[in-house]
């Protein structure tokens, strides 16, 4: 009886083992997660981006975007001394603004980026061919804040009174 019952379990059991499906988060857009490292200067932002990757060498650009992504669209969490900072950004995109963000993340972004910390780069490795990665970013928000209310994206916060 006990042979029968192996024979019966044991395909079930290499099945559930075998190979994953499981898609890496290295391989999603917009991978990353922010964390807040304290009051930055007068109008900037000096947070730590933790991006997935596929190697340990990942370009500072991609840093750099997904800081300011965070800004825009996710908001900076509390964190070192800061309070919790809302996104720039909420709600639903229309293909004109989906367009206008293209185009914003192909090089504008860079402008609005003071500095990257040298020496902030921390590795970490989270699977066999994935890793995540941190930057120490310092983004200049009230700028871009500006250049997000001139273009109509965001609402003008004298809008509200």
């Amino acid at each position: 009886m006990k042979k029968y019952l192996f024979l019966l379990i044991f395909p079930l059991l290499v099945w559930s083992c075998g190979p994953s499906s499981k898609v890496s988060r290295a391989d999603q857009p917009w991978s990353y997660e922010v964390e807040s490292m304290g009051v930055g200067a007068d109008g900037t932002y000096a947070i730590r981006i933790w991006s997935w990757w596929r190697n340990a060498n990942m370009p500072v650009e991609t840093a750099k975007k997904n800081a300011v992504h965070a800004v825009i669209f996710r908001g900076v969490p509390a964190g070192n001394g800061a309070a919790a900072q809302p996104a720039l950004r909420t709600g639903a995109l229309t293909p004109a603004e989906t367009a206008f963000f293209d185009n914003f993340f192909l090089s504008e972004y860079q402008r609005y980026i003071n500095s990257v910390a040298s020496g902030s780069i921390q590795v970490l490795k989270t699977g066999r061919n994935e890793y995540k990665i941190g930057y120490v970013v310092s983004v200049s928000k009230d700028s871009l804040r500006k250049y997000l209310e001139d273009n109509n994206m965001i609402k003008k916060l004298s809008s509200g009174f």
